[in-house]
């Protein structure tokens, strides 16, 4: 039997000292009353911390970008290799094994979204389909077109050769160059080339070698300046010194002064072509004294125009007889 202890006036005073007694209770009862409620909500953070972890565990791998079936040679999944340098890449890649038994694998992708370059480079590199012996052999070039990074993961045997994090620097310094241009897949030819010339022991990861150095100069077109100086030198001062011969002889210039006008021409224009080809690449000194000589010969060469234009030249003017001939001694000419 329930009853309010109290009556009306218990009820009618203060909120804070107003309360319902239950009477019929044991105090066994009342305290599993006063027990439950803390395991109910005990009960109730446990299966809520269950389906945080159930949940982050399930969107971890939607996350991360889906791997489709890999191949052993090429995987162009960002389309960056056209169809002949593909073939020409892959066919490298098939003779490189055959030769010294190290797989080189590469993979394109168009965008690594949120995952890291290099947690996204082992996960390749651990779904790739290679025998064990294989893997430990292997070298994997990942390539990520959006973020335009490189990224490189070694098998066992082979990490000597390629420290990190100082491998993934050269191997993003041979691709880095050629993202924007109009054809990416140079980059992926150069990286691969790097990790020919490391497993070979032409280049090495930890130094500049004087190979890697010779290449370098050659990307950077070192050589082109000096030959374009050597070959352009010589023909822009006799071409200079031409024309001022030309109109040096019209106004009467003293051979003596035509000479040295030609030298002069000569060695300013050597400079002039020196300046602009130094911007492709320097070279030596020997060699730029060398295109100096070359240049004034050329100069005082196309200053002497009285020797290589002789004869009836409309580019000079030639002096005309004084005495005006009769018709009949031009008879049988």
């Amino acid at each position: 039997m329930r009853s309010v202890v109290g009556g009306p006036e218990y009820l009618q005073s203060s909120p804070m000292r107003c309360r319902i007694r239950i009477t019929g209770c044991t105090r066994m009862e009342i305290d599993k009353l006063e027990t439950r409620r803390p395991k109910r909500l005990v009960r109730m953070m446990i299966l809520l911390s269950v389906a945080l972890l159930i949940g982050l565990s399930s969107s971890s791998p939607s996350s991360a970008v889906e791997l489709p079936v890999l191949k052993t040679t090429i995987n162009d999944f960002a389309r960056m290799i056209p169809p002949a340098s593909f073939s020409e890449l892959e066919d490298r890649l098939k003779l490189f094994k055959a030769q010294t038994g190290h797989p080189v694998v590469v993979v394109t992708i168009a965008s690594v979204d949120d995952e890291d370059m290099e947690d996204f480079g082992r996960r390749i590199f651990r779904n790739l389909p290679l025998a064990e012996a294989d893997r430990r052999q292997a070298v994997l070039l990942v390539v990520a077109r959006k973020e335009q990074k490189a990224d490189v993961q070694i098998g066992a045997d082979l990490q000597s050769l390629f420290p990190k994090p100082l491998a993934v620097e050269k191997i993003q310094l041979q691709v880095e160059p050629y993202f924007n241009g109009l054809r990416p897949d140079l980059g992926i030819h150069a990286g691969v080339h790097y990790i020919f010339g490391v497993i070979r022991g032409d280049f090495q990861v930890g130094r500049t070698t004087e190979a890697e150095a010779l290449e370098n100069a050659s990307k950077h077109g070192a050589g082109a300046g000096a030959i374009f100086a050597l070959c352009l030198s010589p023909f822009l001062a006799f071409f200079t010194s031409m024309l001022w011969g030309i109109y040096a002889t019209h106004f009467g210039v003293r051979r003596e002064m035509r000479l040295f006008m030609g030298a002069i021409l000569g060695g300013g224009t050597a400079r002039i072509v020196a300046t602009l080809m130094e911007m492709m690449g320097r070279y030596s000194d020997s060699l730029w004294y060398f295109i100096l000589l070359l240049s004034i010969v050329g100069g005082l060469f196309g200053s002497l125009t009285e020797f290589w234009m002789a004869g009836d030249w409309s580019g000079i003017p030639r002096v005309k007889d004084k005495v005006k001939r009769k018709p009949e001694d031009n008879i049988g000419i």
